[in-house]
This record gives C-alpha cells, structure tokens and sequence, in this order.
C-alpha cells in the first residue's frame, strides 16, 4: 500500500503472507512466512534536509520452530552551504528456537569543505550486541555475551591545485567493552593517529612518507613511519601492443613501549603487455597478461625474508553491434608464489559474463553470472615438534590446502506476449548463490534462514491478466543443503479501486 506517493510525505505499507508445505524423497517442509513493512518519508517544501523512519518484522515458523527478526530504522540528512550532515539509527532482535540476538546502531557524521584545497570529515558511531543461547535439552549451561562499541574518526585532507604536495591527517578513538555468562569483562579503549605527504616528483616518479601512532588505556604505545617511492615508466608501443612497467621501493621502521622495534625493506617491479582487436560486428576483443615479482626483508620481531612472483592473464570480449544487444565476457586466471620460512602458492580463475538483449518488442533476456574457483596451498619450511602415541617426539612439516568454488548471479528472460496471446506473460529466472550469508542472524529482516536459502534457484511464471482479475501459475526448482526441492504454485488475485 502507498499512501501519498507523489506527496512530501509518502507512506509505504507492505504485507505478505506465506505457506509453503511439501513431503517427498528429499525434505519434509512445513513453513509459513510473514512479513511486515513500514515505512515513512518526510522532506520540507525548502531546505535541504529529509528524513525516514521504518519497521520491518519478519517471522518464519515450521517443523524446526519459529525464527523472528523485528527491526526500527531512521535516517535524517542535511545540507547547509559546505557542510554536510547525517545521522542514522536502527535496533533490531533476532529470536529463534535457541538463540537469540539484540544490537542497536548510532551514528552521525559531519563533511566540511572549507576551501578547494582543504577539507574535513568526522564520522561517530556507537554499537551494542547481546548475544545469547539456550540448550535445547537442557544439559548444557546457557551462554550470554554482551558487547559495545564507540568509534570516533576525523580525516583531513590538503589538496593544493598548483602544487605538487599533498598531504593528510586521520585521528581515530575506539572504545569496547564485553562481558560472558561466566562474568568474564574485558575493555579497552585506543587513539590513534596518522599522517601522510606524497610529492608528484615527476610525470612518473612519486615520492611518499607516513607516520603513525597508537595508545591504549593500559599504557602500551607505539608508532610507525614509513617511506618510499613508486616509478611508472611511460607507455610504449609495439606495433598494435600496449607495454607499461612500473617499480616501488618503500622502507619501514615500527617500535612498541613493551617490545623492541622492527624494520622492513620491501621492493617490487611489474609489466603488462595488452592488445585490442576491434570486430566487425562493432565488438572489442581484449587482451592482456602481466608478471610481477617482489622481495621483503624484515627485523626484529618476526623477522623473515620472502621473495613472490605472480603471473595473471586476462581476455574480455564485449559487443554491441545493435541497439537492442550488447553483451560482456570475460575470463582471468592469476597465478602468486611466495617462498621464505613459509612457501605458499595460489591460483584463481574467475568467469563472468553479462548481457542484455532486447529480442523484440514484446521479450527480453538479461544475464550476470559470474564463477570462481581458487586453490591455495601452504608449507611451513620450519619444523614442529609433535608427540606420537608412545611419548616419542616427531618432526612433521606443516602444511595446509584449501580449494574453494562458487557460483554467483542471475539470467531472466521475459514476455509480455507469450505464444501470440495479448495478456498472456512468461517469466524465467535462474539465481545462484552458493556462498553462506548470515545477515537474517544479525537482524537482516530480508535475509532467509541459512538452512532454508537455496543455493540454485529456477522460477518459472506464467500469468494471465484478465481485467482486474490476475491469474499466476508458478513452478520452482530449488536446491537447498544439496536437497532438490519443486514447487508448483497457483495464485488468483483482484484489484479493488481507482488506483
């Protein structure tokens, strides 16, 4: 529902109800989802300024209990000259079966340019979370955390047109606090600062040099300096190739109050060579490959030197030959090698491809997927001491790997005019998601239950509009924990007023 939707003031009222249950070879589902919505908008007839405030609830209930997220959110914002001003608000409790979770969010910040070579922005902010579980039988002890947060953060920055310095500043303090079941508390509270210049010596040579500082409430200290300078070489061509290069060098001294200082030198070098074949059918075929090889030497505390090497290589065609299609593919593999007390190695490969294509007057396709794989692999050229089951003492060399591959993204395709027939519409929508996502735990009213979010999702529409009167037929194919679930759904609906 949407009141005043033209207006200053417009309201935004929305309800949904679900009930899905099924039984077959793969999972028993029971579930009903209802979800509520609120919003208000406000700005003034002059100024600068507008302001919202909202409630969301969400509640998902079934075999495996019910699942609860209620949340209030706010916003203002303003503008007066050069200054920039906004504020923010939100709480919200997430409550299940067994676990429960509260945190509330506060923050304001302030943007002021004072001239065109200075300006300056401070953000604050305060958080709390209470965490708590419950055991399901009993025979464990219920746990409870609570924690709090505040962070104030200011940055300046000197930007003179006719100059070639520039330079910043940032001043940070943050401030946190937790206490367990057990009475277990802990706080802390840190300021920290940094500061920063950078000289453009020439078009290809700049220079830097940073130093920063950090205090606790315990008495510990530190600091940090740093400098360097990167070198970019000018472009040249080889004929219908592009080749660049660049180097950096940088030098770094850090020390403690309760520690003694350490030292780094780290230097690096890389080039790229690239090429572009220009089609016919108004499409650009690109491609490029790149090395780069770094060294690191550090003492003191942690004191190491490593060498790493990387390859990558990279093809992208895009096209528009039409103005009702244009379409991007692009394909990158990446290879890195470190070698020092630990070696390690790992390689990507990431496919995307996205589109759209405006078939005729009546159907369109439109994609953006992207796969990744990655595989990662280290060995430990240091020795660890075990024991075996006899008390004897071994040395085994530690080593660890790790491959990891997912899918990500969405391809529709519609009709307003399906099979010839005026009214008739078809809808299909592929998405894929197979990385984990936790937000509904942390008061994300939008976000599904983890066990119930579908990692690959086919839905299937077709509907027919027949005055006020709206028929939808819907079959959905999803996998959800590696189970294949169907649904076949049929929805009539009518429409009331003017509007």
């Amino acid at each position: 529902m949407n009141l005043f939707p033209q207006s200053r003031f417009p309201f935004t009222a929305n309800l949904s109800l679900a009930d899905s249950r099924s039984m077959g070879s793969f999972t028993d589902t029971n579930v009903q989802y209802r979800r509520l919505g609120l919003l208000q908008t406000y700005r003034p007839l002059s100024g600068a300024w507008n302001a919202n405030g909202g409630y969301d609830r969400s509640e998902v209930t079934g075999n495996f209990g019910g699942d609860t997220v209620d949340r209030l959110h706010g916003n203002f914002s303003t503008r007066i000259d050069n200054q920039n001003f906004n504020a923010s608000a939100s709480a919200s409790r997430s409550e299940s079966e067994n676990t429960s979770y509260n945190d509330f969010f506060v923050s304001g910040s302030h943007n002021y340019q004072f001239d065109e070579e200075w300006s300056i922005g401070t953000t604050g902010s305060y958080t709390g979370q209470n965490f708590s579980t419950r055991s399901a039988d009993g025979t464990a002890p219920d746990t409870n955390v609570k924690a709090t947060s505040a962070q104030l953060f200011s940055v300046a920055n000197w930007n003179p047109l006719d100059s070639k310095w520039r330079g910043s500043g940032t001043l940070r303090y943050f401030q946190t606090s937790s206490t367990a079941s057990a009475g277990n508390a802990l706080q802390s509270s840190i300021l920290g600062g940094t500061a920063g210049l950078s000289y453009q010596a020439s078009r290809n040579l700049s220079l830097f040099g940073s130093f920063g500082f950090n205090g606790d409430d315990k008495g510990n200290s530190s600091t940090f300096e740093s400098a360097g300078g990167t070198y970019s070489g000018d472009p040249l061509s080889f004929g219908e190739y592009a080749y660049t290069w660049s180097s950096s060098v940088s030098g770094s001294n850090s020390s403690a109050s309760n520690t003694s200082s350490a030292r780094s030198v780290t230097g690096s070098a890389s080039h790229s060579l690239m090429r572009s074949w220009l089609q016919e059918n108004q499409g650009t075929l690109s491609a490029s490959i790149s090395q780069s090889v770094s060294a690191s030497q550090s003492t003191g505390i942690g004191s190491n030197t490593s060498h790493s090497i990387g390859h990558s290589a990279s093809l992208s065609y895009s096209a528009n030959p039409t103005e009702t299609l244009n379409g991007y593919l692009s394909a990158s593999l990446s290879d890195t090698r470190t070698f020092g007390e630990t070696n390690s190695a790992f390689q990507m490969l990431n496919v995307q491809v996205s589109g759209q294509w405006r078939i005729s007057a009546y159907s369109a396709l439109t994609s953006n997927l992207t796969w990744q794989t990655s595989r990662q692999q280290s060995d430990s050229n240091t020795p660890v001491v075990i024991t075996d089951e006899f008390g004897r003492p071994l040395l085994v060399n530690q080593s660890t790997q790790n491959q990891n591959t997912s899918l990500s993204g969405s391809l529709s395709y519609s009709h307003s005019r399906f099979l010839g027939f005026r009214g008739l519409r078809y809808g299909l929508d592929f998405r894929a998601n197979t990385a984990h996502d936790e937000s509904r735990r942390f008061g994300n009213p939008d976000a599904p239950r983890e066990p119930e979010r579908a990692s690959l999702d086919l839905d299937q529409r077709l509907g027919y509009r027949i005055g006020r009167l709206d028929t939808q037929l819907q079959f959905r194919v999803a996998e959800i924990q590696g189970n294949r679930n169907q649904l076949l759904y049929l929805r009539l609906s009518r429409d009331f007023g003017a509007f």
